[in-house]
This record gives structure tokens, sequence and C-alpha cells, in this order.
């Protein structure tokens, strides 16, 4: 009954309260019949009243006033604004923002003026607010944050100027570059912090870091660093890895970072069991179960498991399934640790090649692009010949990156095949030094341009320069010609060389023509016409190089090859072969049969972290009942065989020093080549090398040391490749072994090549 009587009395009361107050709001409400601004000095009274939301003619009363000034600041070109009402007159004074008249930084070293100045994205004329300072300093704390400067402090100040302008300064105080001092890992128990270490992107502060920032503390790279940690548990079989949480925490004296992981490893587990479970009734479960990488009783290891995935996608589209979604599902047994994998392949569509699109070409022409393709628009989608028509367009040179994708067609058994290319500049500038006891210092020079105009077509010119010859080619190359699956080349040439009593002078063209067949296979036709002028000073020297007087060479070739190689030029994987056969003899003055044999095999391991690769060639004349002059012989050495000189292995003049050549040789190397260790952004590569190999055989064997030594010649070696902005540099230090009295060495190799 009390509760009752309160709130009666509560209701009787603010009854009473409405009443008295409803009569007096409406003796307080005015119709405004004038609105007067005072204090604008830059923005006129009419800009300043179509910000207000009530106008002249309105009726009004005190408590729109706080509406008024609520609208005003909102625009933010006011400091200050007062409102009152006089009678029938609202008079507004307000006091204006300051504009800002420029922005300067000032204490900075690290990072430059215009870099802050485009971060801070503030500009002259713009109003000043207390926000914007703010806010600008928010943004240039997180840019030294950003840069490792976690000790940086900024403080905004303001400098007032006449008419309402002020100068906007941000002094700055960069601090230290604070590094990472310590990366911890709590929960781990198969692999040590140390080995951790070594898996995260980020890394502790040490001396020699000092080409990459991955010392620098960086919230962003957390998330890297987890999955660097995650990946490479679950390649190592830790399939219900987690990771608790992860934090960087900065030391009390400011001086580093330390990161702290806590993980839960889980159990590492087995493969029990692969299943496939296929709705695609038209292809074999074996035929696809064949393309796994993943054995039963093998360690997990997700690497496996995604190359399953994919070479099973591509082998359901060499069946013309080019939309297929393959999804892998696990059953972990924990109390006996092991895994049980089945891979899903949904339902899918047989597909036809609607349309074929090539995107960003802007300067290679449509055609050149399409003729390397191995598919055309209406065959059956396959997704082997796609791979092959990437490939082909890759090994054109033309462009620095080359992508593709299928997309769905007007409608569901068409796909659009799509094909983006990004050009690079195909003409090259290559400059080549080196040194040898034979010819002390060496030049190369070439140009070239292999997409002129767009076109394919292939334009060069090389020559080289040595205390004792001097070379010189140009030539042109056709990769279609008449618009056929035909190509035709010309190179025209001069050599001199001159040793103590010989010069000799060769000069002549060489064409040919060739053409591509099935399953990466071509054939080349050439007709090469020399001639030949050997100036001897003495009987002993033309004796030993079979060379004498003027000769004429007509020889013709046919060469057959077979390229499977990746990439022609940055090869990690598959094979090549080419056999070469010339025969000098249908005119001229000359004889002879010459057969080469070249192959090389590639190989990626560790998950193509590095890529081996071996190679051989062997080489054989004969004077097809004539002797072999010495023009016409095999000379090996420089890149063939690093470590020795270009033409510094085999027979020699005993009287003068000079190369005589040989009429067998062979030759071959076994080369690791890998980034790892690198920082992937500074394009460098290295490699370690063994070239082996021998020359030998003269038609002319008196007064030539080595003239039938055929023994093992070999180096051993390193050597780095370098993508500049001034074109690829590449170095290489030898050191021969098992080298003969009479060879010559050249144990550093170097050269660079440069774009336009």
């Amino acid at each position: 009954m009390k509760l009752g009587l309160s709130r009666i009395l509560i209701l009787w009361l603010m009854s009473m309260m409405l009443m008295v107050s409803a009569p007096s709001a409406q003796a307080q409400q005015v119709t405004l019949s004038e609105i007067i601004i005072e204090g604008a000095k830059r923005i006129s009274p009419s800009t300043v009243q179509s910000y207000m939301p009530i106008q002249v003619g309105d009726e009004i009363s005190p408590s729109d006033l706080n509406r008024v000034i609520s609208s005003l600041f909102a625009t933010d070109l006011f400091h200050d604004v007062k409102v009152r009402l006089d009678g029938d007159q609202l008079i507004i004074t307000v006091d204006e923002n300051p504009i800002i008249n420029r922005i300067n930084i000032e204490g900075n070293k690290v990072l430059k003026d215009q870099q802050l100045l485009d971060i801070l994205n503030i500009k002259p004329r713009r109003v000043f607010t207390r926000e914007i300072a703010l806010e600008g300093k928010a943004i240039l704390m997180e840019a030294y944050r950003q840069n490792g400067r976690y000790a940086a402090k900024i403080e905004p100040k303001i400098i007032e100027l006449p008419d309402k302008r002020i100068d906007l300064i941000f002094e700055v105080n960069e601090g230290p570059l604070i590094k990472i001092s310590k990366i911890k890992f709590i929960g781990n128990q198969e692999f040590s912090d140390r080995a951790l270490r070594n898996v995260v992107v980020s890394r502790e502060r040490k001396w020699y870091i000092f080409l990459t920032s991955n010392d620098k503390y960086d919230p962003a790279r957390l998330a890297l660093d987890e999955q660097s940690l995650r990946q490479f548990y679950l390649q190592n079989g830790y399939a219900d890895f987690s990771i608790l949480r992860s934090s960087g925490e900065l030391l009390p004296d400011r001086q580093g970072f330390v990161l702290t992981f806590h993980v839960d490893e889980g159990k590492q587990y087995t493969v029990s069991d692969i299943v496939i479970n296929s709705e695609i009734e038209t292809v074999n479960n074996d035929i696809l179960l064949a393309e796994s990488t993943l054995n039963i009783g093998d360690v997990y290891d997700v690497r496996y498991m995604d190359d399953t995935l994919t070479r099973i996608t591509d082998k359901l589209g060499e069946y013309g399934f080019a939309f297929v979604n393959v999804e892998p599902d696990f059953e972990l047994d924990q109390d006996n640790a092991t895994l049980a994998l089945t891979i899903n392949v949904g339902r899918a569509e047989r597909n036809f090649v609607e349309e074929i699109r090539i995107v960003a070409n802007d300067r290679t022409l449509d055609r050149v692009i399409r003729r390397r393709f191995e598919l055309v628009e209406g065959d059956s989608f396959n997704q082997l010949k796609l791979t092959n028509s990437i490939r082909n367009i890759r090994n054109l040179g033309y462009f620095a990156n080359v992508t593709s994708r299928v997309l769905p067609g007007s409608s569901g058994d068409q796909s659009i095949i799509e094909v983006e290319v990004e050009e690079k500049s195909t003409g090259n500038f290559t400059l080549g030094f080196g040194y040898s006891s034979v010819d002390d210092g060496s030049v190369q020079i070439g140009i070239s341009e292999s997409n002129f105009l767009g076109t394919g077509r292939g334009l060069r010119a090389n020559v080289s320069v040595s205390g004792s010859k001097s070379n010189f080619r140009a030539g042109i190359t056709e990769p279609y010609l008449f618009d056929r699956n035909l190509s035709g080349s010309i190179d025209i040439f001069r050599d001199e060389e001159s040793f103590s009593d010989v010069t000799l002078e060769k000069q002549g063209f060489d064409t040919s023509i060739g053409f591509s067949a099935q399953n990466d296979y071509s054939h080349r036709f050439g007709y090469l016409l020399a001639e030949t002028q050997t100036t001897s000073k003495s009987t002993r020297a033309s004796s030993t190089s079979g060379d004498e007087g003027a000769q004429l060479v007509s020889e013709v070739s046919y060469a057959l090859q077979q390229d499977k190689r990746d990439n022609r030029f940055d090869p990690r994987s598959g094979y090549y072969w080419r056999v070469s056969n010339s025969a000098a003899g249908i005119g001229g003055d000359v004889r002879f049969l010459k057969t080469t044999l070249r192959s090389q095999y590639f190989m990626p391991f560790n998950f193509k972290r590095f890529v081996i690769g071996v190679g051989g060639e062997v080489g054989i004349v004969d004077g097809l009942g004539e002797n072999v002059s010495r023009s016409n012989r095999f000379v090996i050495g420089g890149r063939k065989i690093r470590g020795f000189a270009r033409d510094g292995i085999g027979p020699r003049d005993t009287g003068d020093d000079s190369v005589v050549g040989g009429n067998k040789y062979y030759a071959g190397t076994v080369n690791i080549i890998s980034s790892y260790g690198f920082n992937p952004d500074l394009g460098v590569r290295w490699t370690v090398y063994y070239d082996f190999g021998s020359l030998w055989g003269t038609d002319y064997p008196t007064g030539v040391t080595g003239a039938d030594d055929n023994d093992l010649r070999a180096s051993f070696g390193y050597g780095f490749f370098w993508d500049t902005a001034i074109g690829p540099l590449s170095f290489f230090w030898s050191v021969p072994l098992n080298e003969k009295s009479y060879d010559k060495k050249q144990e550093f190799q170097f050269s660079i090549g440069g774009r336009f």
C-alpha cells in the first residue's frame, strides 16, 4: 500500500510540471526575423548559414540553439561557436579554424621528407583541426614501427601566421632501430628452439644479417611466422599441430623485442590408407590413385598431399575435365598415430575450348603467341596440352611471366582459356670478361633483339676480342617462314686468329631451315659456305695445323633434337638432347664428316628448392680419306669446362704453344643450382659444379704436345647468377683438376648483360 501511494505521488508531480512547463515553452518560441554572423573572415556569412538547420522565418526556442552549435562544429571550420537570441534575432559568433600553410617534418633521417609527406597525405590550404594533427602523429608512428623504430617519438606543433594561417610541424625523434633480440618457443618437444628459429621468417639480431630486414620486428610478419611453423610441422607428419598464441614484447630497456610462440605439437602420423572417392565414372580410380606421391606407411607430409591433389586434377584435365573439385578428407587415429586419407573427386563434365584469350600482350603480336598453342578453339579441353602450350610460350623468352586460367564458357561443357603475359625487354646487350694465361684478357660484346617489333624475329651481332684472336658474327632468324611451321636463319661471320708463325682468317655465311614435330622433336637442315686463308711464316706451323693458303669449305648439316625442359632459359626439370651431322665435300676444297651429340637432364629435389643438372656431349670429325685441318677440328674449354681457357685443353704446338685442336672430344658437367639462403627479391642464385672432359687426336702429330692424350681434365667451382636492374650478372670461380702442364687455365669468368 505504501508503494502504491509513492507511485501516485510521482505521477502527480510529473503532471504538474508538464502543465507549468508547456505554456512556458510556448511563451519562449519566437519567429526568427534575422540571422547575424559575427567573427567570420575567410568564410562568408551565407556559407555559414548554409550549414545551419534553421533559417529566417523558422520558429525557434532556446533548445534549438544546441542544434545550431552542433551543426557548425561538425563542419570542422570553426574553433569556437557561440549562439544567442536577442529578441527575434539570432546572433552567431564564430572563431574560424586556421588554414594549413605548409607541412614540415623535422628531425628525420632514416625516412625522408617526401616519403613521410606522401604517407601523411595532408595538403596545404586544408582547414586545420586538432584531430588532423593527432591522426598525422599516429600515421607517422606506424610508419616508424614498420621500419623497426618502436622508440620513435612524434610531436606535432603549430606556428601561427597572420590571416588565420599556420605551419604544421611534426618534430621527429627517430630513436634507435629496435630489432628482435630473442625468438622463443614454448611447448615444443620434438624440435629444438634452434631448429624452429630456422623455420620462421623472422630472425634474431645478428651482426651478419644486413641484406634483409627480417631481424626487424613487424607484427604483420607474425602471421607469416605462424604459417611457416604450421607448414613445417605438417611437412613432418604433425597433422594436428596448433599454435596456441604468439606475441612480440618490447624489452623494458626498449632495446629489443622478444617473440614467443606457444605451440602444441600433437603427434606424428603415418599414412594408413589412401582411397579415391570419385563421382567421375569414366576415369578409373586406379589411374587417379597412381598419381599419388604419398604412400601407405609414409610419414604424412602436406607437400606430398598437395602434389597429389595437383597431379590428380591435371590427370583429369587430360581426360577433358576442366572444372573438377578435388578435396582431401582426413581421419586421424590418435591412439595409433595413423592417418587415413580419402580424396574426394566431385562430379564434372567433359569440356571443349570455346575461346582462347590473350591478355596484356601490349607489344607482341597475338599470332606470335597463338601459334605456340597445342590447342585451338573447338578442341576437347586437355590440361596436358595447355601445360605444354604455356611452356612453349615461356620458352619464347619474350615474357617475364606467363599465367593461365580456365574460365566457364557459355554453357556447362564449354571453357575459356585465358592466358596473361607480362612483357619484358627482349633486347640484350652483353659484356663478358675473362683472363687466361694464353690470351691474358678477353672481351666479348654482344647485342641482340629476339622479338623485333613484336613479330618474333631475332636479330643478333657478337664480337669477341683477345690477345690472339677476334670473332664477329651477325644474323637474323625468322621463326615462322611463310606463316608455316618453318623457321629460317642466316648468319655471316668472320674469324681471325694469330699465333707466332700463323695467321688464320675465316669468313662466310651459315643458313638453316627447320621445323618442329610432335612430342617436342625438331629437325634442322643447314648449309655453310666459308673461305679460309692461312698465312704461315714457317713450314713447321703449317705442318701442325694442316692449314695452308686459301681453302673453300662447302658444308651441309642436319640436326635432330628433342627438348622436354620446362624452361629452356632457366630449366628446373626435364631433358634435352641433340644430335647433329655435318659433311663437307659437296663442292669446295675440303672433305670431312663431323658428328656431335649433346644431352642435358634436370631434376628438382627438396621440393624444388634445389635443381641438379647433368649434361654431356661428344664429338668426332673424320676427314673421309683426307687429313682434317686445324680450322675444322674441335676446341674446348671456357664454358664447356670452366677453369680452363676457351681453347685451353688439348693438343698444342710445341714451338709456340698455340692451340692445335683435336678430332675427338667429350665434355660433361654436374651442377646444383638454388636460390636457397637468399631473399627471393634479390634475384640471386648460386651454383656449385664439377666439369670434366678431354680433347685429343690430330692428323698432324709431328711437333704437337698431347696429340693423342685423352686423359680426363676436370674442374670444381662455384658461381652466382644475379638478375639486376642493369641486366643479368654471372660470376664463376673454378679450380682446375687433373690439368696437363700444357693446358691453359682461366680460373675466373664474369659476364654482364643489359636489356633494352
